[in-house]
């Protein structure tokens, strides 16, 4: 698959992932892409994913080096303490597409990449974030439009949500956001 304008961060995002599993770098997709999985569609210019590498600093350079052969630009910005992520890698080709991969979520639960759902988009394999996860982190970001996606996520999958695990993931983030998946689920 050749990238060959603007508009294809999806496409972009399928050459990352391909440099994250060389490099056995767990990863979750996150963000837009995913809210088109559970069914709420809806536009964005770029494509996110969560990734892990905590003790693993040489495999984080080593990512750094091989996207920089690869020919995209790589920003790798760190956040302070009070920031909710610790750190983002901004990946973007020569035609302003662009990977956001997130690198510690304040509050994420480590065993978010063991209940990822394998999937495939345009006959590759990929890993969506697990839809209690999803909506957990969308009610953290906090804002309007990460609540409509959370809610959307809610109603459509509402059948297969482990509520429980849901509830747990969301106490997680803080009690401002128990509040407000409380909230929803009253709607």
């Amino acid at each position: 698959m050749k990238i060959n304008g603007p508009g294809e961060s999806s496409l972009l995002l399928l050459k990352v992932i391909k440099r994250l599993d060389q490099l056995k770098i767990p990863y979750a997709v996150v963000g837009a892409f995913a809210a088109s999985f559970y069914g709420i569609v809806r536009a964005s210019l770029d494509a996110d994913a969560v990734i892990s590498v905590k003790g693993h600093e040489e495999k984080l350079s080593r990512l750094l080096d091989i996207l920089k052969k690869d020919g995209y630009k790589t920003v790798l910005r760190r956040g302070n303490r009070e920031d909710p992520i610790r750190s983002v890698i901004n990946i973007v080709d020569r035609f302003q597409n662009r990977v956001d991969l997130l690198i510690g979520l304040r509050g994420m639960d480590t065993d978010v990449f063991q209940r990822v759902v394998k999937t495939s988009f345009l006959k590759k394999k990929i890993r969506i974030i697990g839809v209690e996860d999803f909506i957990a982190m969308k009610i953290f970001a906090g804002n309007p439009k990460d609540f409509m996606d959370a809610a959307g996520a809610f109603k459509v999958s509402r059948q297969k949500i482990d509520l429980n695990l849901l509830k747990k993931l969301t106490r997680r983030y803080g009690t401002k956001e128990l509040a407000q998946l409380k909230k929803l689920l009253k709607e």
